[in-house]
């Protein structure tokens, strides 16, 4: 029996024994336990071929334990067997990589032991850290690794992995503390080469262009530690934070490596701020970070290498609830390279502006929503229409539109002709 069918079996039985443990003593409690399922299924627009067909089981439990602690433990099952696959499994940690048996894959979403006290919050085990106000454009939000398998087409954005580690929240005088270290050095995850949402923008590819051929690709992993610092404090109708964040960047760079090309993720150190202001029906919200030595790619006599830049990233958001019910969450990102060079990848400014709005019909049954992601700088555009029914408190299904448009080396327009329609079920036990 190989090493991936031991661990696929270990994890699958991982989830049904622990609850026993519950009854062990009279301090120990089930406090909830849920079995969700999940199918997702789309189409391409230029050709109905299959675009993604995914299924999805989320079993999570909550255990009361002696002596203020609580246990936490959230399993993923996955299987997919359409172009948009499940994502790479290299760029994770031993210890956290998923468990594979044929197309299905076994993952530990959560698994973390809490411990609470008079404001104080003591967490250990695998957690994802979500810092900053802004809603999917990541600013200060850079603790975490991400999912990107689905580009930026994800249910949630970002999709936050979760890695092994601690974290502890506490309160000093007017200030609100968060503090964490991941040992775990998972990077993040993207789409395997001839995925859907592999990159083909040259800006992420190290400079190599569409279409031409890949050599073998390795993962090199920094093997350190990720740490952060936030603090907090309301003033008037308002929160400002501050955030330092120091560790391996949530975003490769492309480094040659012998005949094969490296995706290696290099440390770096982001300081930045928050602000969140309540206005009646409406909250503003505004995030700036600097990274002092951001690693970026750049091509020189045709060669990938990788240069260090300053790197300014900035964010306005606006949440408002209008009086006929729509919600609208408005919002704009700056990001930019101090280094104006042109062997730079990449554009020196990238501006980036997502609108969302939605609104509920038929006593919270259904829902009407569209998002429109908009790149200023070179055009392109995502536009997202979608109808979402709650069939009973425990069925839902939706249905949506994701139209893509823009230059083909282009942040977005590179997934042009990844445009779909789709279809989703939802069951929660």
């Amino acid at each position: 029996m190989s090493n991936n069918t031991v661990r696929f079996a270990a994890l699958i039985a991982w989830m049904s024994v622990l609850p026993m443990f519950a009854h062990a003593g009279d301090d120990w409690r089930v406090r909830s336990t849920s079995l969700a399922a999940d199918y997702w299924f789309g189409v391409e627009t230029d050709d109905t071929s299959l675009a993604l067909n995914r299924f999805t089981v989320l079993a999570d439990t909550r255990i009361d334990m002696p002596g203020r602690w609580q246990f936490d433990g959230a399993l993923r099952l996955e299987y997919a067997d359409a172009s948009t696959g499940l994502g790479s499994r290299d760029t994770y940690s031993s210890l956290s990589r998923p468990a594979v048996s044929g197309d299905a894959r076994v993952e530990i979403d959560r698994a973390v032991v809490t411990w609470r006290r008079r404001g104080t919050v003591l967490t250990l085990g695998k957690q994802a850290i979500a810092w900053g106000v802004l809603d999917g454009i990541q600013v200060t939000d850079r603790y975490a690794a991400t999912r990107r398998r689905d580009a930026v087409l994800s249910p949630q954005r970002p999709e936050r992995l979760t890695r092994w580690g601690a974290r502890l929240k506490f309160r000093g005088g007017d200030w609100r503390w968060d503090l964490a270290v991941t040992p775990d050095d998972t990077a993040g995850q993207f789409a395997n080469p001839g995925d859907t949402f592999f990159p083909q923008a040259p800006r992420l590819r190290g400079g190599i262009p569409p279409g031409a051929a890949l050599p073998p690709l390795t993962v090199r992993r920094s093997g350190e530690a990720t740490w952060g610092v936030r603090t907090e404090r309301t003033l008037g109708n308002g929160d400002l934070g501050f955030v330092a964040i120091h560790g391996p960047d949530t975003e490769p760079v492309f480094e040659l490596d012998g005949a094969n090309v490296a995706v290696t993720y290099r440390e770096r150190t982001l300081i930045g701020a928050t602000w969140q202001h309540t206005s009646g029906e409406r909250v503003w919200r505004m995030e700036a970070a600097y990274i002092d030595a951001q690693p970026v790619n750049a091509v020189q006599a045709g060669v990938p290498v990788v240069v260090e830049t300053g790197r300014w990233l900035a964010g306005a958001g606006l949440d408002w609830r209008t009086a006929n019910g729509v919600f609208i969450n408005a919002q704009v990102g700056a990001d930019y390279l101090t280094d104006a060079s042109d062997i730079l990848v990449r554009r020196e400014l990238d501006v980036l502006t997502t609108l969302r709005a939605h609104k509920d019909f038929a006593n919270d049954t259904l829902r009407i929503s569209t998002e429109w992601l908009q790149s200023l700088t070179d055009g392109d555009m995502i536009v997202r229409p979608s109808l979402a029914w709650q069939a009973t408190d425990r069925v839902s299904v939706s249905a949506g539109y994701d139209w893509i448009d823009g230059d083909p080396n282009g942040l977005l327009g590179q997934f042009e002709a990844a445009s779909r329609v789709w279809l989703r079920f939802t069951l929660d036990f």
